[in-house]
């Protein structure tokens, strides 16, 4: 119900944006691009565990450089405005991400042995950003206020994970490949920044930008499951190779249904961000038919 409310108030944003742009005169379209960098970030991951003769354990960890949010990485996009007047407008913009990737690593040793793991994460995802723009200024420098929701759709989250261990009571290897995709999320999305205008109808933009977004996926898929060498994944079962999201679910036991994705609780992502952005902006009719 709420995800209806939602969408049906972006639709309601949508139609006024694209009604106002019929009159093109105070109409514009930006392209760019722009990299954001981990926001809040909640995902962390430690290094340099050690093991001691399984009587007692000692554990040196630290925080694995580059772990935050999959929101980090390089984004290009646009956006179509329309400026009611010198100082306010409302814009639709649209977006892609390419996430970087997040790496975590861990190990341990012991007189009994050792271990090593190593598992990665990397997001992509489609952001609709439809917003209202406040500008100050009437001349070839323009400061502006962007602020607005964020809509994430068709997203994807490929996540690796290899493991190896030479300790007598848990030798071998395993391996896998996991695809997490589908499910929209909501957000906030805001901007600070300036419109350089070389004439009447062209320039370019510079701003600072913040994205707040969480995303949950619908279902996920092994694509890769290799343990000790041999893949596993002709072997394995529908229910075993394939998961569903869901809010609530009922587990019975013995589950003879084996045919179907398997059922987990909802999970979900991190996908905020800072960062800037820089592009072209132009201004459709030029700048006197705008202030019209």
């Amino acid at each position: 119900m709420k995800t209806k409310i939602k969408l049906q108030l972006v639709a309601v944003i949508i139609t006024v944006l694209f009604t106002a742009q019929v009159r093109s005169q105070g109409m514009y379209i930006n392209a760019g691009a722009g990299y954001g960098f981990s926001a809040a970030p909640t995902m962390t991951a430690y290094d340099n565990n050690s093991y001691d003769n399984g009587s007692s354990s000692t554990y040196n960890g630290k925080m694995v450089k580059g772990c935050g949010t999959l929101g980090k990485g390089f984004q290009v996009g646009g956006a179509f405005g329309y400026m009611f007047n010198e100082n306010i407008g409302a814009e639709l913009g649209i977006g892609y991400l390419f996430g970087s990737k997040i790496t975590s690593k861990s190990r341990s040793s012991g007189t009994d042995g050792s271990s090593n793991s190593e598992g990665t994460l990397v997001g992509k995802i489609l952001r609709l950003t439809p917003a209202i723009k406040i500008t100050a200024g009437n001349g070839k420098v323009k400061p502006y206020l962007r602020t607005g929701l964020i809509i994430g759709m068709a997203g994807k989250l490929k996540e690796t994970y290899a493991y190896s261990s030479s300790y007598d009571w848990f030798g071998g290897s395993y391996e896998y490949e996991t695809e997490y995709s589908g499910g929209i999320s909501f957000g906030f999305a805001g901007g600070i920044g300036a419109d350089f205008m070389f004439n009447e109808s062209i320039g370019i933009f510079t701003e600072v930008s913040i994205n707040t977004q969480s995303w949950a996926p619908k279902k996920s898929k092994y694509t890769k499951y290799i343990d000790d060498g041999v893949d596993q994944l002709p072997s394995m079962t529908t229910s075993e190779i394939e998961t569903e999201y869901v809010d609530s679910y009922t587990y019975t036991y013995p589950n003879n249904d084996t045919s179907s994705p398997g059922q987990e609780l909802k999970i979900w992502a991190p996908f905020s961000s800072v960062g800037f952005n820089v592009g072209v902006h132009l201004t459709l009719g030029g700048e006197k038919q705008s202030k019209e």
